[in-house]
C-alpha cells in the first residue's frame, strides 16, 4: 500500500530544468550583488539629480513603441489570423514572463496563447517566431557592423568578439537558408551532429532543432517572402530600439557620443540572447553594461545609475501589464454593442 502511494521521484529532465533555473538565479544574484556592492541608498538616491525628465517621457514612448512594432510583426508574418489587438495582448504577456521570469517562459507563452486563444498550430507559429528571430539578427548584426566602423580603435579589446559575433551571425543565415531550401535533409543532418556530438540531450539544442523542423515544412517561396517582410519590421523594430537604448542613456546624462551608445546597445542585444538569463536579465545585464562603459571610460555613477534604469526597466513593464484589464474591459463593450 505505501509502495503505491509514495510520490514518484520526478523525471530527470525536469530535475535538469529545475537545476538550470536555480543556477541561473543564482547567477542573477550574485551577479547583481558585484553591481550593489560597488554603489550605497545614497548614490542611487543622488542620481534623481541627473535624472531628464524629457527624455524619460520620450525613453517611456519609445518603448511602448518598441512593443507596438513587435506585435506588428508577428500580426504581419501570422497573416492576420489574430487581430492586432488580440496579438498585442499576447506579446506584452511574453514580454511580461521574459523579463519577470526567464526567455523561455516567454517563449512557452508565445507558443501555448497563440494555440489555444487562436488556434494556429506550434509549428507555424514556432516557424514564425524562427523567421522574426533571424530577421532580429539580421538587423543587430547590420546594426553592430555600422557602429563598430565608427568605434573601431576605441574598441580594441573588443574587437575579436565583435568579428566572432558577425562571423557567427553570417552562419546562422547559412543555416537558416539551408534550412529552407534543403529543408527535412539539412534538418535529419543536423539532428545526427547532434546525436554523434552527444548534445541532443541540451534543452536549447533540441528547441533549436524541432524550431528548424518546425521552419523545413513550410513552403519555401512562402517563407521567403515572409522572411523579406519580416526582415524589414525588424529593421524598423530594431531602429526603434536603438532610439529606446539612446534615450535611456540620455535620461541619466551617461556621457557618450552617438556611435558608443550604438555601439554597445547592439551587443546588448546579442547579450539579451544568451540562455543564462532570467528576471529579464537581471545581473547579466548590469555587468555588461557596466564592462562596456568602461571600456568607453565612463566610470563614475555607473552602478547607481544602472540600478536606476532596472528599477525603471521593472516599472515600464508593469505599466504595459495594464493593457491587460484594459483590453479586457474592450473586449466586454465589444461584446455588448454586438448584442
Amino acid at each position: 500500500m505505501n509502495s503505491d502511494t509514495a510520490p514518484k521521484p520526478p523525471a530527470p529532465r525536469q530535475s535538469t530544468i529545475q537545476w538550470n533555473n536555480l543556477i541561473k538565479i543564482a547567477l542573477a544574484i550574485i551577479l547583481m550583488g558585484i553591481v550593489l556592492s560597488r554603489t550605497s541608498l545614497d548614490q542611487v538616491l543622488s542620481i534623481k539629480s541627473l535624472l531628464s525628465w524629457p527624455w524619460l517621457r520620450a525613453s517611456f514612448g519609445l518603448f511602448i513603441l518598441t512593443t507596438l512594432v513587435k506585435t506588428l510583426q508577428y500580426w504581419v508574418l501570422l497573416g492576420g489570423r489574430a487581430s492586432y489587438r488580440q496579438t498585442l495582448k499576447i506579446i506584452i504577456i511574453q514580454n511580461a514572463l521574459t523579463n519577470f521570469v526567464a526567455n523561455t517562459a516567454g517563449i512557452a507563452s508565445y507558443l501555448a496563447m497563440f494555440q489555444m486563444e487562436q488556434n494556429v498550430k506550434v509549428r507555424h507559429s514556432g516557424a514564425v517566431f524562427l523567421l522574426i528571430k533571424a530577421g532580429d539578427i539580421l538587423s543587430m548584426g547590420f546594426f553592430l557592423l555600422i557602429s563598430a566602423s565608427f568605434v573601431w580603435t576605441r574598441v580594441r579589446v573588443l574587437q575579436e568578439m565583435v568579428f566572432l559575433i558577425l562571423i557567427g551571425c553570417g552562419l546562422g543565415l547559412v543555416a537558416f537558408w539551408s534550412a529552407i531550401f534543403l529543408r527535412q535533409r539539412f534538418v535529419r543532418f543536423m539532428r545526427e551532429i547532434s546525436q554523434r556530438l552527444r548534445v541532443e540531450r541540451f534543452s536549447l539544442v533540441e528547441r533549436g532543432l524541432s524550431t528548424l523542423e518546425s521552419l523545413a515544412y513550410q513552403d519555401a517561396k512562402t517563407v521567403i517572402r515572409i522572411f523579406l517582410a519580416g526582415s524589414a519590421l525588424s529593421f524598423a523594430y530594431m531602429t526603434v530600439t536603438m532610439a529606446f537604448f539612446f534615450s535611456r542613456t540620455q535620461t541619466f546624462q551617461i556621457p557618450l557620443d552617438f556611435w558608443a551608445i550604438i555601439f554597445i546597445a547592439s551587443l546588448m542585444q546579442f547579450v539579451s540572447i544568451i540562455p543564462i538569463q532570467v528576471f529579464g536579465g537581471l545581473g547579466v545585464t548590469e555587468v555588461s553594461l557596466a564592462y562596456l562603459y568602461e571600456v568607453f571610460g565612463v566610470m563614475q555613477d555607473i552602478p547607481a545609475i544602472l540600478v536606476g534604469l532596472r528599477v525603471l526597466f521593472y516599472l515600464f513593464n508593469l505599466v504595459l501589464l495594464a493593457y491587460i484589464p484594459l483590453d479586457t474591459f474592450l473586449s466586454h463593450l465589444t461584446e455588448k454593442k454586438t448584442k
